[in-house]
């Protein structure tokens, strides 16, 4: 026979010693069985009655118990009898009248039932054959086996009995359960069995009167006790099912897995995601709580929460900002039974977003500075991924890396050396990721400097003023800061003399204004406008001539832009108007008869001459006027187109028409000569000017009336009439 289990071993030990201590001594050559049998039950002794030899008959079988001399049984077997079947046994004990039969048959025994206690003894069959003069012997021994009471369980440090389901028990905390069997001839065996995992074997008896006590303490007991099932089972033989009694273990467990579910590698800012977290094992179900924490205070997130049999579901969603980059998302499984035992997954997340920049000034400089000092600044740049181009923007033109020109484009960093004024005005820096763009608040650089001429720094202008006629000279100039004081020189070619400041005063718009009134020719000469602010003073003032007023100059590039049958128009360019406002005014005359056709004026020198003769020569003269009078005259010579009737008649009559062209070629030559007279008078006027111009310039003293010297003029004797006046 086979013995697998611990079970069975530990009934074969029982049974092994108790025969050892009830089975009487017998001689060597005896063969022994055991035979086990349960108290009420039935005890079936063997007994062989295999012939030894062919043709050989079993005669008589005899039973005996202990040692005595006497059968207890017999069975005659002995052929010519003339009895019945019953009639062969006989019942020899009274102790086992109606209890014992042998039965022949192929597995021939007696059987005594129902079995006694008294009954346990020592048992021999004799059999005696035809044939021979020895009989065959078989020894016995029959165990007479007394079950114990069914096994009762108790937990240790109460005094009743636990249900069915023991707990819940704390993951990791300890179990002490007792138990007791009463009664069992032979002493019964305890085993302590988790589910089909023997743990523990006890022999009794352990207690007084008979009482086995079997005690099982597991100090720690795992997760995997959940649902065990403990069961105590006593037997003291094997013939009858071994007894038990059971529990099952309800335990609280803490949270076995926690793990986040597919989380995203990366997020992009603005977007909204959706992250999931599974918790496994824990009983009951966990708090599942989400976080995000920079390193310092965590902030909590609302989610959704779903419980299954073993497993927990939780759903955060969040939208991606700038400032959850390199932030760390924790999902925290807690049961609350084990709150020293969290079980957390997290995600250091990393968000992409366009870049965010930001300008400040370097190297302790301000957003105020000097012309001509250097200026450096600094691009901070907060961007993921990192940027891949910086591009610097003044009033947003970019700005080109130019050592040459002192400007210093590298990367984070601008740097202008000795900037000018006309590098003020925001500044901005544009960074350039894979995710976009984004540009800095623009920062404002104020360059201060000295004051210049509002007209790109300088400043030349020609007044021209009749004598005793008042001028309005007025002053404007930049300058950063804008607080500037005005100061004014007057000279000439004999003297230079500063105003007085209570003569300058402010003008509109923070200039400065004086009026000029010329005594006589020799009172013009220049005004100087000086400047001074915080910075300094400007390096070249602003220059105001003041000239005699004269008759206006001819016009220039006179030209007959169109002409048809009927008119003619006139364009030219407007001269110098002589200090005074000016008009241009167009004469028309026909050139055969000198008589006048069109007289026209206007504020400007273009004319269109209308109302004029078919196929005529006109001469036109132009000329500008102001109060002092005209201008040279502008002669241009013109023709009318034909009418077609004309030009027919012209055809049939030839020699007419000869004569008329011999007539027109007379007219021609003599306009021509008339022409060349005048050209050639106005070249003596214009020498006569050249001289008078140059005996100013070598300071006689009674120059020509009028003098026009832009170097200067004869100081004015009444430089007390100069006047300041605020415009």
């Amino acid at each position: 026979m086979q013995v697998n289990s611990p079970v069975s071993l530990a009934r074969l030990f029982v049974l092994f010693t108790w025969w050892l201590l009830v089975a009487p001594s017998s001689p060597r050559q005896a063969l022994w069985r055991r035979v086990e049998a349960v108290e009420g039950g039935e005890a079936v002794l063997p007994c062989r009655l295999a012939r030894a030899a062919a043709g050989d008959r079993v005669y008589v079988v005899l039973w005996y118990k202990n040692n005595n001399i006497d059968p207890i049984y017999s069975y005659d077997n002995r052929p010519g009898r003339l009895v019945g079947p019953e009639q062969r046994h006989t019942l020899r004990s009274r102790l086992l009248e109606g209890r014992a039969t042998f039965r022949p048959g192929q597995l021939p025994a007696l059987h005594i039932r129902p079995v006694l206690r008294a009954d346990q003894a020592n048992y021999t069959c004799r059999v005696d054959f035809r044939i021979g003069s020895s009989s065959r012997r078989t020894h016995m021994t029959l165990l007479v086996v007394e079950p114990p009471e069914p096994p009762q369980l108790r937990v240790e440090g109460e005094d009743w009995p636990p249900a069915n389901l023991l707990g819940p028990l704390q993951e990791g905390g300890a179990v002490d359960l007792t138990c007791t069997v009463v009664g069992g001839v032979p002493p019964p065996v305890v085993v302590w069995r988790r589910d089909e995992e023997v743990l523990q074997v006890t022999q009794g008896p352990t207690g007084d009167a008979g009482v086995t006590v079997s005690r099982l303490q597991l100090p720690h007991v795992t997760r995997r006790y959940h649902n065990s099932r403990l069961t105590c089972l006593t037997f003291n033989n094997n013939v009858t099912q071994p007894l038990e009694a059971s529990v099952t273990l309800s335990m609280n467990l803490r949270p076995l897995l926690t793990r986040l579910v597919s989380p995203p590698a990366s997020l992009r800012v603005g977007r909204r995601y959706e992250i999931t977290c599974m918790a496994a094992g824990s009983r009951p179900h966990p708090n599942v709580t989400w976080t995000l924490s920079d390193g310092g205070a965590s902030v909590y997130l609302s989610a959704e929460t779903q419980h299954g049999v073993n497993m927990s579901s939780s759903r955060v969603s969040l939208r991606a900002s700038r400032r959850h980059h390199g932030q760390r998302l924790s999902c925290t499984a807690l049961n609350p039974l084990f709150p020293d035992h969290p079980l957390a997954d997290s995600l250091l997340l990393n968000v992409t977003y366009p870049p965010v920049a930001s300008l400040e000034f370097g190297r302790g400089a301000s957003s105020t500075v000097r012309e001509g000092e250097d200026v450096y600044f600094n691009c901070h740049v907060d961007s993921n991924p990192p940027v891949y181009n910086i591009t610097w923007l003044r009033r947003g033109d970019p700005i080109e890396h130019s050592p040459e020109v002192g400007v210093l484009v590298g990367g984070h960093s601008l740097a202008l050396r000795g900037v000018s004024r006309h590098e003020a005005g925001p500044y901005v820096c544009l960074a350039s990721n894979a995710e976009g763009e984004g540009a800095s608040p623009p920062l404002d650089l104020e360059v201060n400097y000295a004051p210049v001429c509002v007209e790109d720094g300088t400043a030349t202008q020609v007044y021209t003023a009749g004598i005793g006629q008042p001028v309005n000279v007025s002053c404007q100039v930049k300058a950063s800061p804008p607080q500037v004081k005005y100061s004014w020189v007057f000279n000439n070619s004999i003297s230079s003399q500063r105003l007085p400041g209570e003569q300058v005063l402010s003008a509109a718009e923070g200039g400065s204004a004086v009026e000029f009134v010329a005594g006589s020719r020799q009172d013009y000469g220049t005004l100087q406008c000086w400047a001074q602010n915080t910075v300094g003073k400007m390096t070249q003032p602003c220059l105001y001539h003041v000239v005699p007023a004269s008759r206006p100059e001819r016009p220039s590039a006179c030209a007959v832009v169109n002409k048809t049958y009927d008119s003619l128009a006139v364009a030219c360019e407007p001269g110098f108007d002589g200090g005074l406002p000016q008009t241009f005014s167009a004469r028309v005359y026909e050139a055969m008869t000198g008589r006048g056709q069109v007289n026209m004026s206007g504020p400007h020198p273009r004319f269109t001459l209308e109302g004029l003769t078919p196929g005529l020569d006109y001469l036109i003269r132009v000329s500008a006027l102001n109060s002092l009078g005209h201008s040279p005259e502008v002669r241009l010579e013109a023709f009318t187109y034909k009418l077609a009737a004309n030009t027919m008649k012209e055809n049939k009559v030839e020699k007419k028409e000869q004569k008329t062209d011999l007539t027109s070629s007379g007219v021609t030559v003599a306009v021509v000569v008339v022409v060349v007279t005048a050209a050639v008078a106005l070249m003596a006027a214009l020498a006569g000017v050249v001289v008078g111009a140059r005996w100013c310039l070598k300071g006689t003293r009674k120059p020509p009336a009028p003098c026009r010297n832009k170097g200067g003029y004869a100081p004015p004797a009444h430089l007390g009439r100069v006047k300041t006046r605020r415009r």
